[in-house]
């Protein structure tokens, strides 16, 4: 069991409170008085507007800092998946095929309608036309989750129009080989008063292509220098469909029930195939080629009743349904013929409920409390034969199974001190519970239990330093944590495809890994402070700087064991509870008009919108030497410069067009004493333009990752080996049509 120490809480506290008297004081000296009584109505204004409200101005009104990025912003640059979309947010870039926020990859949660995603989720199987905003969180709130040490990403679906609505959109896109295709249609229409639905679809395909070289050295006592050079062709392709149906049903004037489901189902295809080898000493270990394939079917539905009541009260009440699965068939090649494969599937139903209560209490606080329960069953059955035989006969074929339980409940306040301080206290409470067990009881197989508790303080201000609120200070004080992931707690080996022999001892760059049932959740304690500039116009700068310890970090550690599943010692990589950590850095954006940012260079009347951030990042790990001792996979820094211009006189309607440019230089991490990986600089630049056909009608062309840099990686382990992987992709290129009804 985890609890927060009291004495971090104790400390969290003082320095909330020391901050809000810093705050108020200020108000003070501003000729406002500790009598004042604003209206400030927090309730009605978040959740009933007469008006749509921009991003900027919902960023504005927040307590909790966050980013918001509209429609507009999401689809300009036509991509296939909201994955590709986000990696050009400020401060937002890929790790492992996920997003990361300030370099923080795995501390950093996706959520679907401000519900954590399903774990399997992937971005690349949403469409941006399904997607109504999206809100960056750097620092946690009680309301949605405190797993998100690094931040959350918030996807929010589309709801119902207010007005008929029929879009439809066809693409085609280029990078390899043959073309692929999409197709995106939405109806949306308002019927009998009240009652509103959206009908979305979306179908997609992708077809891509990364050529790849690998060198590898491996110094083995005893035996001679092994170095080998590889280079080979990855084709992945596959095509998928989605849709997420919504229907909303105002009840009366007080209360409305809104239902969405959500699919997405497809087969995918990855196949990597070698062009050429060069043996230059020894007997060095070559990948084989590889041909895999599989299908995927993620379905959710949820229900949510809303009732405001007399405008000072709301009551939410959300039940959800879920069933995700996915089919897959792996085979190693080798000399033409199979040498490894692994059929298998996953399956993954959920049930969850949630609700919350707010009130608005003397104009000035809104009082939520409210409740989260989560039921998850996670299974998977494979199975392993190397020419015919079963690899690791204990396991094979035998059902891995994680169950979740997960129940929170949480209080926090929101309150309008002043007209010009707003406060934030809130506090969450989860208790998550993981029950493993690897194969059947009469086969051997043991149930593993993992409970952790963890409660999580948080503290949010925000001070007007001017009446109309154009100058913003900020800070928040935050308790968050990162629990294990079902698989990181499974104690049943899995063996490293180019090892297959388990007569032989494994390199350490291609371990095998193994769970760990006794991991402890990962606790965070993070401050933040920002000041934020608004222009008229919707333009918007910013400046943050922040701070996060980690306690009981997770890494996977490589050591060489004796092991039941081989004959030979094996090096195994295994997750452990670390150390600490220690992160902090500096992020600056600014977006708006040229003229409006930059009045010494550009008129007021100038149709050109600016884009840019610079974020720089440190970290240091406990117990790790350095230098380079920081978290995995943090960057030193990252810069993204956009901009959108409108060109009129051509024809009869503006054309818009525009880029985006991002840079990340080369850094080098120490994971542990013995492993270490470099990575080499990247750089994107994506282009669009936009051109209108009829008033309703467009064509845009779009060409993503122009000119691109081959991605690069050296992983070392104690000198004894080392992979270097060089990864050349090509530019991806689009041309959509879009129709407007």
């Amino acid at each position: 069991m985890q609890l927060l120490r009291p004495s971090l809480l104790r400390s969290a506290i003082t320095l909330a409170l020391a901050t809000s008297v810093s705050f108020a004081t200020h108000a003070q000296s501003g000729n406002e008085t500790t009598t004042d009584q604003p209206s400030a109505q927090r309730l009605e204004r978040v959740e009933l507007s007469a008006r749509p409200q921009t991003s900027v101005e919902l960023r504005r009104q927040s307590t909790a800092a966050k980013q918001i990025y509209d429609e507009e912003e999401i689809q300009k640059f036509g991509d296939v998946s909201v994955g590709d979309a986000i990696k050009r947010l400020p401060g937002v870039s890929l790790s492992g095929g996920g997003p990361a926020l300030r370099g923080l990859g795995s501390y950093t949660r996706v959520l679907l309608n401000g519900e954590p995603a399903p774990p399997n989720f992937d971005l690349n199987n949403l469409t941006p036309s399904q997607v109504s905003r999206i809100e960056v969180t750097r620092a946690a709130t009680a309301d949605q989750t405190a797993e998100a040490i690094g931040g959350s990403i918030n996807i929010i679906l589309k709801e119902p129009p207010r007005a008929r609505t029929r879009d439809a959109q066809l693409r085609v896109s280029y990078q390899y080989e043959n073309p692929a295709l999409g197709v995106n249609a939405s109806w949306g229409e308002r019927i009998q008063g009240g009652t509103a639905f959206n009908l979305p679809f979306s179908y997609f395909e992708w077809n891509n292509f990364n050529a790849q070289r690998v060198a590898s050295a491996t110094t083995k006592l005893g035996e001679p220098v092994a170095i080998g050079v590889r280079e080979g062709a990855q084709h992945p392709y596959g095509r998928g469909y989605n849709a997420s149906p919504t229907l909303n049903w105002k009840i009366n004037d007080q209360s409305s029930l809104n239902t969405q489901a959500f699919i997405t189902q497809g087969n995918w295809y990855w196949s990597e195939q070698e062009t050429s080898r060069r043996i230059v000493a020894g007997q060095p270990t070559f990948a084989d080629e590889a041909r895999n394939q599989g299908r995927w079917l993620n379905a959710r539905v949820g229900t949510q009743y809303n009732n405001n009541f007399d405008g000072e009260q709301r009551l939410e009440l959300r039940g959800k349904l879920e069933f995700n699965t996915g089919h897959f068939h792996f085979r190693s090649i080798r000399d033409a013929s199979l040498q490894r494969e692994t059929i298998g599937e996953n399956k993954n139903p959920a049930l969850t409920q949630s609700g919350q209560y707010s009130r608005l209490i003397a104009d000035s606080h809104t009082l939520t409390a409210g409740w989260n329960f989560e039921w998850r069953d996670w299974t998977s059955l494979a199975r392993t034969t190397v020419q015919g035989m079963p690899l690791l006969p204990l396991f094979e074929g035998q059902d891995i199974e994680a169950r979740v339980n997960r129940y929170a409940v949480f209080l926090q306040d929101e309150w309008d001190a002043t007209k010009r301080l707003s406060l934030y206290a809130g506090a969450r409470a989860e208790r998550i519970e993981i029950k493993s067990k690897v194969g059947m009881a009469d086969s051997g197989g043991a149930a593993v239990e993992s409970v952790a508790t963890v409660v999580s303080p948080m503290f949010h201000a925000k001070y007007k330093l001017d009446e109309k609120g154009e100058h913003l200070l900020r800070s928040s004080l935050t308790s968050t944590f990162k629990a294990p992931d079902p698989q990181q707690v499974l104690a049943r080996p899995f063996v490293n495809i180019s090892f297959s022999d388990l007569s032989r001892t494994n390199d350490p760059l291609l371990s095998d890994r193994l769970g760990n049932p006794k991991l402890k959740p990962e606790l965070a304690t993070g401050f933040d402070v920002a000041y934020e500039r608004y222009f008229g116009g919707g333009g918007v700068a910013s400046a943050t700087v922040f701070y996060r310890h980690v306690r009981d970090l997770i890494r996977n550690r490589t050591t060489l064991q004796n092991v039941a599943w081989a004959a030979a010692p094996r090096y195994v990589s295994q997750p452990v509870n670390f150390d600490s950590a220690d992160t902090f850095g500096l992020e600056l954006e600014a977006r708006g008009r040229a003229g409006t940012l930059l009045p010494f260079l550009f008129n007021a009347k100038t149709p050109l919108e600016l884009r840019a951030s610079v974020n720089v990042y440190e970290s240091k790990v406990k117990g790790v030497p350095g230098p380079d001792n920081r978290l995995d996979r943090q960057q030193p820094w990252s810069a993204t410069v956009g901009l959108d211009y409108v060109l009129s006189g051509v024809l009869a309607a503006p054309i818009r067009l525009g880029g985006s440019v991002s840079y990340t230089p080369s850094f080098r991490t120490q994971q542990t004493a013995e492993q270490a990986t470099a990575f080499a600089r990247t750089r994107n630049i994506d282009l669009y333009m936009n051109v209108p056909i009829t008033q309703t009608a467009s064509l845009r062309l779009v060409a993503n990752n122009f000119q691109p840099v081959a991605g690069e990686n050296t992983a070392t382990y104690a000198g004894q080996s080392d992979v270097n992987t060089i990864t050349r992709p090509r530019t991806w290129y689009g041309l959509i049509l879009s129709v407007k009804g």
